[in-house]
């Protein structure tokens, strides 16, 4: 049975997003949605390794999240200190895109989490060379090909062509998703986007 994540979110949109952005993240591990907590116990068969809960389904249904505090992310749209305080992780999704994705490498995951995490590392599409790093790196600080040049010491066109290669290899051209195979690949640190 293959590890999974939990969305339960009456909020449609909000979870369709979350789950691209963990999809992103951690290639190997199932994510299902629900709008309800009545439809995520009908679908308890699964290996939920974590969930993530909107503020609205944990405050109608607190009892089904009180033991799984260390496994459960709540959904805030703001800082959420209240449910840090009572032991929840927090995820404020009303910040950038960016800053969403930061949050989500620093929860503090299950060891099968952990595991995860450490696998999603590894999964790779297509070894980068090292200019293409270097290149990668520059990219997700938000350089324009023009920079990079310049801070590389190559020409604009060879820069071109070494994005283009590491969109292809990478199978995206969603900075977003590059900044964060970047960072889970020790690229780049966290603190440089």
């Amino acid at each position: 049975m293959n590890p999974c994540f939990a969305i339960i979110d009456s909020n449609t949109l909000s979870a369709i997003s979350l789950k691209e952005m963990l999809s992103s993240i951690f290639c190997g591990v199932e994510i299902h949605t629900y709008g309800s907590i009545e439809r995520f116990i009908m679908d308890s068969n699964r290996h939920f390794i974590h969930f993530f809960a909107s503020t609205d389904i944990l405050f109608s249904n607190p009892e089904e999240f009180e033991t799984l505090k260390e496994q459960t992310t709540i959904i805030s749209r703001g800082a959420g200190r209240k449910f840090e305080e009572a032991g929840y992780n927090v995820l404020n999704v009303s910040l950038e895109k960016a800053e969403i994705a930061a949050q989500l490498l620093q929860l503090p995951f299950t060891s099968a989490g952990r595991k995860l995490r450490s696998l999603s590392r590894t999964q790779s599409r297509q070894e980068l060379s090292d200019r293409e790093k270097e290149v990668l790196r520059h990219m997700v600080k938000g350089l324009i090909n023009k920079e990079i040049a310049d801070l590389m010491g190559i020409s604009v066109p060879t820069v071109i062509f070494h994005r283009n290669n590491i969109c292809r290899k990478m199978n995206t051209r969603a900075i977003g998703r590059l900044a964060i195979y970047a960072v889970l690949s020790g690229i780049i640190d966290m603190k440089e986007i």
